[in-house]
């Protein structure tokens, strides 16, 4: 039992540091987004975690309706980071969100 426990601390660890050694990053991709989520919805949800600088909604180019995911761009990195911490799995217009950093 003792063993299955360092091991869990080890991997639990492990994870903390490689998201510790990602560079962070003012922008943040936003997944898992209703369908009927605008960049209005979206700046105001993000906007109570810091200054939004920039908000994108991807939108399929025939059709015009939402992806279902985004990008929002905060003014520093530490607000980008608390957002994160703050909004990953939580319900945005009826939908649990993931968020995570953005790929450069």
């Amino acid at each position: 039992m003792a063993l299955r426990a360092q091991a869990i601390s080890k991997a639990m660890l492990l994870s903390a540091r490689r998201l510790f050694a990602r560079h962070s990053s003012n922008k943040l991709f936003v997944g898992g987004l209703s369908y009927d989520t605008n960049e209005t919805v979206l700046r105001d949800a993000f906007s109570a975690h810091g200054v939004v600088t920039q908000v994108k909604v991807i939108c399929d180019r025939r059709s015009g309706k939402s992806e279902g995911f985004g990008f929002v761009q905060f003014s520093q990195e530490i607000e980008a980071a608390t957002a994160l911490q703050k909004m990953d799995k939580q319900l945005l217009d009826g939908r649990n969100i993931r968020v995570q950093y953005a790929n450069k």
